[in-house]
Order: C-alpha cells, then structure tokens, then sequence
C-alpha cells in the first residue's frame, strides 16, 4: 500500500460557519487534501477555493492566501486560531467516534498508548493492530519474541511478534487487552488498526463517513 507520500496534518473541526477556514487532512507532493466544512477537496498549489488559495505544500504543513495575507497551517494549527485540537476529519464525544474519509476511502485515527502516540487507518481486512518496531516503540508496546506469527502482505510473508496493549486510546475511547503484531522494521508504514481493536466496537459507514461506537 503507497502510503509513504502521505504526510498527515491535525487541524481544528470547529467555526464551520467560517467558510474559508481550511482545516487540512493531508499533504502529497504538490497537492493537498482539504476539508471546508464538506468532503474533502483535493487542491494543487495555484488552486483556489471559497476565497483561499493554496500557494505552497510542506511535509507537514501547507500555506494559503486568504485576504492578501499568508497563512501556514502546520499541526495542530487551524487557519484562523493555535492550540491543540481533536484530529482532522474526526469528531465525536464519549465513547462514539465518526471518522472522515481522508482519500481513497482510507480512514484515519489517532492511537495513544502508555504516554506515546501514533496516527493510523482502520484496516478490517486486518486481524490484529499492526504495527511496525519504530510505532510500537512509541506506543510503548514489547512484542514477546516467542510468539512468532506469519502476515500474508502485498510484499509477501512476513514474520512478527504477538504483543498486548493493556490500555488504548483511539482517539477518545479507551479500550483495554488489545491484541497487537509488531513486525521489525518498518512495516507497515502506518499503523493499521485491525479487527482487535474494531470488535470492541460497533462500526457503521456511510458514504465518506464511519461510525465506531464502543461496546461496552
């Protein structure tokens, strides 16, 4: 799956009304992927929409022209206001979460885990969460190196280690004794969130949105 172009951006959900607050999902070469209160919209430097113009993509942030004046937005940063904020294309309370389609029908989320945090894409073709040495490291997750497993991947077979996560947050619910693979290396390139962490949740999609309400 090609997802090493794909640099992800959190940006502020809030001032709806506010047309031309651009609240950016992601970054991919030249272009931008930005949401202004509907589906997110694709824009190439040069492009312009309600007002806002797109003059320049970063790894992690992007820069628009708004009233004669420069903004960048980097992570974390809504146009208009800084400070911290839920993920860009989420939004919820309590222990619901609806997710937006980032592009390509992936859905992305931020997990937490023992003080470390990670970005990743719901994957319910995915048995276990996996995640790559480097993202368990940062979630704090050790993989017991005797339990081997073999994952049938697009590059082939790969070996990796069965792991528990006692407590984790995705997004703002917190689920417990999540089952995990952790292969060496670093595949996969972002967190895939599979069916251990999926089943403790009811899932519905609807066109470019997803509903994930926790069970119990």
């Amino acid at each position: 799956m090609p997802l090493r172009f794909l640099r992800l951006l959190l940006a502020p959900l809030g001032l709806a009304a506010l047309a031309a607050e651009p609240t950016l999902l992601a970054t991919m070469g030249g272009k931008a992927s930005v949401s202004f209160g509907a589906r997110p919209v694709t824009m190439a430097i040069g492009d312009s929409r309600d007002g806002v113009k797109l003059v320049a993509v970063g790894e992690d942030n992007a820069t628009f022209l708004i009233d004669g004046k420069r903004k960048q937005v980097r992570l974390g940063q809504s146009f208009y206001a800084s400070g911290s904020s839920p993920s860009a294309g989420t939004q919820g309370g309590g222990n619901t979460l609806t997710l937006f389609d980032a592009g390509r029908g992936h859905f992305l989320a931020n997990l937490a885990a023992n003080g470390g945090a990670v970005r990743g894409m719901i994957d319910t073709g995915a048995t276990f969460l996996s995640l790559s040495a480097p993202d368990a490291a940062r979630l704090g997750v050790r993989p017991d190196r005797s339990k081997a497993v073999r994952l049938s991947t697009a590059q082939g077979t790969k070996i990796a280690w069965l792991a528990k996560v006692t407590e984790l947050k995705l997004e703002h619910i917190t689920l417990y004794n999540v089952d995990a693979v952790v292969s060496d290396g670093g595949y996969p390139e972002m967190p895939l969130i599979g069916m251990s962490v999926l089943n403790q949740l009811n899932l519905q999609r609807d066109g470019d949105r997803m509903t994930l309400k926790k069970k119990y």
